[in-house]
């Protein structure tokens, strides 16, 4: 099985977050992103080695765009940091679709860098691009934090994927 990741960067936007997102996904991160993410769902989901390839997409969203998503999916008219789309969740659990032989596409992930750089400012801009990244990624798989229980299990393994992914950042020098 072999992770696809594609991603869009934000074409407006905040300049500083739409230059970190560019220096982030250099073609060397991308690989390792992939990786990161095949690694984890072979992981968290054994059986997902039946399909050839699995496609995941990212996209960047300036402040304006991403508080009409927002507004459209959640009722919520404001910009947030994170949404996914998952494909295959099924009350709390992730269902691949068993017809699908040869591509799964598992969701869309969509990340506002200004208000992720606005709300997780303990961190550096890349690793909460990062945080990010693995919080959507686990959404896409069904994980939540709707109770204490699950918020603590998710919290643990998106930090091990955000640290797989920063750790990506610095080997191509952009922690």
């Amino acid at each position: 099985m072999k992770l696809l990741l594609h991603v869009d960067a934000p074409e407006e936007g905040d300049p500083q977050s739409c230059q970190d997102v560019q220096n982030f996904f250099a073609p060397s991160s991308l690989e390792g992103f992939a990786h990161v993410f095949e690694e984890e769902l072979l992981s968290l989901s054994p059986d997902i080695d039946r399909y050839d390839s699995v496609e995941l997409s990212v996209s960047f969203l300036s402040g304006a765009e991403m508080r009409e998503v927002n507004r459209n999916f959640r009722g919520v008219d404001e910009a947030t940091d994170v949404l996914s789309f998952p494909l295959w969740e099924e009350g709390e659990s992730f269902v691949p679709a068993g017809e699908l032989r040869e591509l799964l596409p598992l969701g869309d992930i969509l990340v506002c860098p200004e208000e992720t750089v606005r709300l997780h400012d303990e961190l550096s801009r890349p690793e909460a691009l990062c945080l990010m990244l693995a919080h959507g990624f686990l959404h896409l798989l069904a994980w939540d934090h709707d109770t204490p229980e699950r918020e603590r299990a998710m919290w643990e393994r998106q930090d091990r994927i955000r640290e797989k992914l920063a750790g990506f950042l610095e080997l191509a020098g952009k922690a």
